[in-house]
């Protein structure tokens, strides 16, 4: 009888790694900063957001827990990782979408029909769906909200922390945590020993997703590669603009001479004919070094500092937003110090991240170049 009362007192689930494991309550305080109350683990999940990191944490396995996600628009705007992820996990083209990818926008009526026990999704979601989101939870779903956008060792790592107890793999994701902020701590610790001579240099940044003829979105020092410029002590072009994202004036560009310029590149749309930066899963270098070419037909741009010297340089857009982004910040560090991070190996640290927490996937693609210059003449 006390075996049985014992037993009564918990509940045996069966965790991703195929061992038992108890499920006890527990509470999670999200990127929000609000707490939630579980009583044991959750297993239906709808990815409303970061599912490269739910799965990354969770396991090639976690795709039997997710009934939903945001993927209105996800082939449109990111091709190369739709394809890579859905190819590799082919489940993940069956599955609901119940919103946008790309936007802020949710189904609530479809997600409430779903029935999930959590609602990952990411802070610009919560803000624009305030109202949606209580009528959620009045309905039982706990919504947590997770931050990879900020670019901060804090909010990736607590998103990260957030997502390991969600799916019973706390060593996984202190594991990733761990890796996440020795990397980043060494990149600053070792800049912050340099002299002030050797900082502020001039930096274009600019997400080339409209292609050459016209200019698109730089950041400021809040949000994407604005904050990883900031954080680099880089003289970010775009750093004191009010608005997070938006494209600086060609002439504005020219002036200031940048002594090094980023594009950031992805597949946006599933067409070829247009000249946009292309960069990530799926993107070959042949094509990534003609795309990073052409941009240097601009007008005013063959008497820029950083074309004069080969320092152009062009990043994948997509790869942001996730525990292996840390290599896109060792990247940009290595362009800017060379000398300094001379034994870094930011490409094969991107791909051993992927190796080995999600094996699965068909890792193929560009993600970091400098233009070739003897082919850019």
């Amino acid at each position: 009888m006390k075996g049985k009362l014992l037993f009564s007192c918990f509940v045996l689930i069966t965790g991703l790694n195929g061992t038992l494991a108890l499920a006890e309550p527990f509470d999670i305080t999200d990127l929000a900063n609000r707490t939630t109350h579980f009583d044991k683990a959750p297993q239906k999940f709808i990815v409303g957001n970061y599912i490269a990191n739910f799965m990354a944490v969770g396991g090639g396995g976690s795709t039997d827990k997710i009934i939903g996600l945001t993927k209105d628009g996800w082939e449109q705007m990111r091709y190369g990782e739709y394809k890579v992820f859905t190819d590799s996990f082919p489940i993940l083209k069956t599955l609901p979408s119940i919103g946008g990818y790309h936007d802020d926008i949710l189904n609530v009526e479809k997600i409430l029909s779903l029935k999930p026990d959590v609602l990952l999704i990411g802070k610009s979601q919560y803000v624009e769906n305030n109202q949606r989101i209580k009528l959620l939870e009045k309905a039982g779903v706990k919504v947590i909200v997770l931050d990879y956008h900020s670019m901060k060792i804090g909010t990736h790592t607590k998103s990260t922390e957030i997502l390991g107890k969600l799916l019973g793999r706390t060593a996984v994701a202190n594991e990733q945590n761990q890796t996440y902020k020795d990397a980043l701590n060494k990149v600053f610790s070792t800049i912050d020993k340099l002299p002030d001579s050797e900082k502020q240099k001039r930096v274009y940044f600019e997400t080339a997703s409209k292609g050459v003829a016209r200019y698109g979105n730089s950041y400021n020092k809040d949000v994407l590669w604005g904050a990883i410029l900031h954080q680099l002590k880089a003289k970010n072009l775009a750093e004191n603009s009010h608005q997070p994202y938006l494209p600086l004036d060609k002439e504005f560009v020219i002036s200031q001479n940048p002594q090094y310029i980023f594009l950031g590149g992805s597949i946006w749309g599933t067409g070829t004919k247009n000249d946009q930066m292309r960069m990530g899963f799926t993107v070959d270098q042949k094509t990534s070094q003609q795309r990073l070419k052409n941009f240097l037909s601009r007008p005013g741009w063959d008497k820029l500092d950083a074309v004069k010297n080969g320092k152009v340089f062009a990043v994948d857009h997509g790869s942001l937003r996730n525990m292996g982004d840390y290599t896109f910040t060792e990247y940009i560090a290595k362009s800017l110090y060379p000398e300094a991070f001379k034994d870094l190996d930011p490409q094969k640290n991107l791909a051993d991240y992927y190796r080995k927490y999600l094996p699965e996937l068909k890792y193929n693609g560009t993600f970091m170049i400098q233009l070739d210059s003897a082919k850019a003449k």
